[in-house]
């Protein structure tokens, strides 16, 4: 019964979902990429109806081209309007419903990258994400209305636990499926690709090589232990960073050499939902002349820095989830924490830390 009520204390959390707001701004473009086959068919006058397709219920509803053509340019408007934060529940509530209702016009239209980018789009349709970084916001402060409350966690930790489910399923089914444990998946997709790679201007001879049965068992069993080193780094907060560390490069390999549509997109903007949500919980204070008492506000996109600055001459970094940090100590991990910056400073920071780590005792 504790463990019941303490989980029902945590379902009733409130706070500051600031990267949905963020993860809103990146999925407007995803939006656009993921039907611009269909904004190009439609333009020439094709719809689904004119093509090959097959309904997965014989009483979803179906509308006529025309319809469908209104219907299909007004989600271009409101992924826009979505990103820019413009009637922003209206704009993310009908993209995600549209979206949604064009993948289950046809078993054709489905794929699981598609659902991964439905999933996020409900996601932020479910939760009011124009309180920041919308045009909504300036709305608000020029009519001077009062600032809405915290916003209820609970969908935060529901499209974590989704997302990761992705990652853990995904390496799980590979790794029953001996094809592409073994590698053949990946060395016939080489073998198929391989001429068309050529011709875009890749060497013959790393053709050759993704071609070889041995280099894609290896690189098949590399692949699906990354995506358990994500899924799994995900869950915890020690190694959360390394998580989305790891899942950039993944991602942007995957978006070249695999046929993945928007889902690598869709993930590289997801991993802002990693981000521990709080207002401003962090301390910074720094000199008055020092570079980040300018560069962190601007780069601060999650609100996570309270920034003071001081007549002092020591960086102090201030944290009430760990130990407070000083001097380039300090400095590394607030870089570490935006952004824009973590990507190449959590590794060094990493290190730094090792050798600190290992230096003897003076």
């Amino acid at each position: 019964m504790s463990r019941f009520r303490r989980l029902n204390q945590q379902i009733d959390t409130v706070g500051d979902l600031r990267q949905l707001s963020v993860l809103r701004i990146l999925l407007g473009p995803v939006v656009l990429l993921h039907l611009r086959d269909t904004f190009t068919a439609a333009r020439d006058g094709i719809v689904y109806s004119d093509r090959f397709y097959l309904p997965y219920f014989d009483w979803y509803p179906e509308v006529g081209p025309t319809l469908y053509e209104v219907l299909l340019w007004a989600c271009a408007i409101s992924a826009i309007a979505m990103s820019v934060g413009l009637a922003t529940r209206l704009a993310t509530s009908y993209t995600a419903l549209f979206v949604g209702y064009n993948i289950f016009l046809s078993k054709t239209h489905f794929a699981h990258n598609r659902t991964f980018l439905l999933i996020l789009l409900v996601t932020i349709a479910i939760v009011p994400v124009g309180r920041h970084y919308s045009f909504d916001k300036l709305v608000r402060r020029w009519l001077r209305s009062p600032e809405p409350d915290a916003t209820p966690l609970w969908p935060l930790w529901l499209v974590r636990f989704e997302v990761a489910a992705v990652y853990c399923a995904s390496g799980a089914s590979k790794v029953i499926d001996q094809d592409w444990w073994s590698g053949r998946v990946l060395q016939l997709r080489a073998i198929d690709n391989r001429e068309l790679a050529i011709d875009q201007g890749a060497p013959s001879w790393l053709m050759d090589a993704l071609a070889d049965g041995t280099v894609q068992s290896w690189l098949s069993k590399a692949s699906v232990l990354t995506e358990f080193v994500i899924g799994l780094g995900f869950l915890h907060r020690r190694t959360r960073l390394l998580a989305i560390w790891v899942a950039i490069p993944f991602h942007l390999t995957i978006q070249i050499g695999a046929r993945v549509q928007v889902f690598s997109w869709a993930a590289l903007a997801a991993l802002v939902i990693w981000v521990t949500p709080g207002d401003h919980t962090r301390e910074l204070i720094v000199p008055r002349n020092h570079r980040l008492a300018r560069w962190v506000p601007r780069l601060d996109w999650f609100g996570r820095f309270r920034v003071d600055p001081d007549d002092g001459q020591t960086v102090l970094l201030m944290d009430n989830r760990g130990p407070d940090r000083r001097g380039s100590d300090g400095i590394w991990t607030t870089l570490s924490r935006l952004p824009a910056t973590f990507i190449v400073a959590g590794p060094v920071l990493a290190i730094r830390r090792r050798r600190w780590s290992s230096a003897p005792d003076s």
